[in-house]
């Protein structure tokens, strides 16, 4: 009798597993297709935006960013949440409703110069800090055309000192 009834647990035990392996099975799949890669830069829009360790509330903080316009870039997106990069290469979760979409803004990673023209024999016009925000036009070549609207210059940058941008080669 205790044989037979080691045996029914058992069975029972097994076909628990089974079900559970299933569910698993089923949420990751069904997860790996909601989440949608994407190679992008975007801007934090927040003065208070957390980044956490996954795609939800449920998930414990990384950092809490203080600094809107800091430009981070989007690898996945899942549902309302982007997997974001930041400057200095940390990987976390943001919400969608802490990321601005039309602000383009770069961040410089050394001290550097703007020039009036795209060339370092035009006037330089600014000297830029490292950590220095500021919104980009566009990148092509070795050349970002930048603007500081706190001090109003628009100017032009080498791309060998920034972060937070896509470059288009221009044959």
């Amino acid at each position: 009798m205790r044989k037979l009834i080691n045996n029914f647990v058992l069975k029972r035990y097994i076909i628990f597993l089974y079900i559970c392996i299933f569910v698993f099975l089923s949420n990751v799949a069904l997860t790996e297709e909601n989440i949608k890669n994407t190679q992008e830069f975007k801007a934090i829009k927040s003065d208070n935006a957390n980044m956490r360790v996954g795609p939800g509330k449920r998930f414990e903080i990384l950092w809490n960013f203080k600094k809107p316009g800091l430009p981070i870039k989007i690898h996945k997106k899942f549902k309302q949440w982007y997997q974001i990069e930041t400057p200095d290469g940390s990987i976390g979760w943001m919400r969608n409703n802490l990321i601005a979409y039309k602000e383009k803004t770069i961040i410089f990673i050394k001290n550097a110069k703007i020039y009036k023209d795209k060339n370092m024999e035009s006037r330089v016009i600014a000297n830029v800090d490292k950590n220095s925000i500021l919104r980009v036009y566009y990148c092509i070549n070795e050349w970002c055309k930048v603007e500081s609207k706190k001090y109003k210059i628009i100017g032009f940058v080498k791309r060998n000192s920034i972060w937070g941008a896509y470059v288009f080669n221009s044959n």
